[in-house]
């Protein structure tokens, strides 16, 4: 396996293993649902929406740089960039921020006990619930999983979701060494209108099937 030849330390391997392992879950969620029709038309649809919005509002600005800002291979060690190269690093993270943007209409449907009233229009605590996930969990990746790849010294290029570019990126608040930046927050905060207006679109499109 290649990986043992990367010269990983051991929290590179978490790293690897915690995108791997969630590419791999999503993965074989999608396919299984969808191939058994348990996946419904409307929630494929908005999959197909995240997973753009990813591509092309942000990953693909954020691994190569592309306006004013270092490639990911400049910003993580020569192993990690053996693990997961930067030419399919932005489709890695693409698959996980769809399975995580997934998992958050999940929560809306728990919490609404799968009734079809947060996503016939738009309610407020629905939103919520997505901004405080999206939000939450994007935190925990650029203070704990990306450190030092996204935040503190990293210069992220501008893209659409990014708009105030690495010209002006201030830290929101910071423990120790690690920060949470308004740039990489700010991705989300867009993105969670953006992804809950898909939804509603799709639901209705589709009369919920």
């Amino acid at each position: 396996m290649y990986l043992f030849d990367c010269g990983l330390e051991q929290d590179e391997w978490r790293k690897v293993m915690v995108i791997f392992t969630s590419i791999f879950v999503t993965m074989s969620v999608v396919l299984y649902t969808t191939l058994t029709g348990k996946n419904k038309k409307w929630m494929i649809s908005t999959l197909i929406a995240s997973f753009l919005i990813a591509v092309f509002g942000y990953e693909i600005w954020i691994n190569f740089g592309i306006w004013d800002g270092q490639d990911v291979s400049m910003r993580r060690s020569d192993a990690l960039n053996c693990a997961i190269p930067m030419q399919i690093n932005w489709l890695t993270n693409s698959i996980v921020d769809t399975g995580v943007a997934w998992l958050g209409i999940i929560l809306v449907n728990i919490y609404y006990k799968n009734s079809s009233v947060p996503f016939e229009k738009f309610v407020w605590p629905a939103f919520l619930i997505l901004l405080v996930w999206y939000i939450g969990q994007n935190i925990w990746v650029e203070m704990i999983l990306y450190h030092n790849q996204i935040g503190n010294d990293a210069r992220i290029s501008w893209g659409p979701l990014m708009p105030l570019g690495p010209w002006y990126n201030p830290t929101l608040f910071s423990f120790g060494e690690r920060e949470a930046t308004l740039q990489s927050q700010l991705v989300w905060f867009i993105s969670t209108f953006m992804i809950y207006f898909i939804a509603i679109f799709n639901y209705r499109r589709y009369k919920g099937k």
